[in-house]
């Protein structure tokens, strides 16, 4: 399956695949992996689909109970579908999970992603959004380097409260919110290692400082259902009118 869109809507010069290959993205990796496990594992259905960072879906989904799973990406993409994710070539309510690894953060049009994501979920469906935390350190290093304009550090961070306010409008539950990752910001894994009392002291005292947001959704749509109040009586046609009385049947 294939669409050639006339319009790209990525920022460009983002490889946040590559990134992930690196020592850091490795060992930030590993965290998200570990945290995920018990939450996939109690993902069930038939269909799942990632976008954004679909190199790595393979590892990230390992322990996911969902039968068949699709990755989507942009044009000339070695994946599954090669599709806009704002324009999705999925039916209504046939999606049992999606996973947006780092898209939101990577897209002109968060909104029409979103709204995507909700027509295809199927009810209770499940949305897992995982994506960089601003009000982290991470966060700090993205303000000043925003301007290379390559991954981890271009795009845009969403704070968790405003994607939550988001889900909300769109009739989303959030069933958890995990926060990972509290290594620094740098490349150097040897100067990390000997700053793990720094992590240990960052996610004690300052748990809301990790480097990745995990947000859990649930698709809650329900139909909304007048309430009638029992005092109040409604006729939809009026009551039986009498006929007029004291005339005979020839005078009638």
């Amino acid at each position: 399956m294939q669409i050639d869109p006339q319009n790209t809507t990525n920022i460009p010069n983002l490889d946040i695949n590559e990134w992930y290959q690196s020592p850091l993205g490795q060992y930030l990796f590993e965290d998200l992996k570990s945290m995920m496990e018990p939450v996939l594992a109690t993902s069930f259905g038939y269909y799942s689909l990632q976008i954004g960072c679909t190199d790595h879906s393979s590892l990230l989904l390992d322990s996911c109970r969902v039968k068949h799973h699709f990755d989507l990406g942009g044009v000339n993409a070695d994946i599954d579908v090669q599709a806009h994710a704002s324009l999705l070539p999925i039916a209504n309510d046939s999606v049992d999970l999606i996973v947006l690894m780092h898209h939101l953060s990577n897209t002109e049009e968060p909104h029409a992603v979103l709204r995507e994501a909700s027509r295809v979920l199927i009810q209770e469906g499940k949305l897992i959004i995982i994506d960089f935390n601003p009000l982290s350190l991470w966060g700090v290093r993205h303000f000043l380097q925003s301007w290379l304009e390559h991954a981890p550090w271009s795009g845009h961070y969403y704070t968790a409260r405003r994607l939550k306010d988001w889900m909300n409008l769109l009739g989303f539950d959030q069933q958890k919110h995990y926060r990972v990752g509290y290594v620094l910001p740098i490349q150097h894994l040897s100067v990390t290692r000997h700053l793990t009392w720094l992590e240990k002291g960052l996610k004690s005292w300052v748990k809301f400082s990790a480097a990745l947001n995990v947000l859990v959704y649930s698709k809650n749509i329900s139909p909304m259902t007048p309430v009638r109040h029992h005092w109040v009586t409604r006729k939809l046609l009026p009551g039986k009118i009498a006929r007029p009385g004291g005339l005979s049947r020839q005078e009638r």
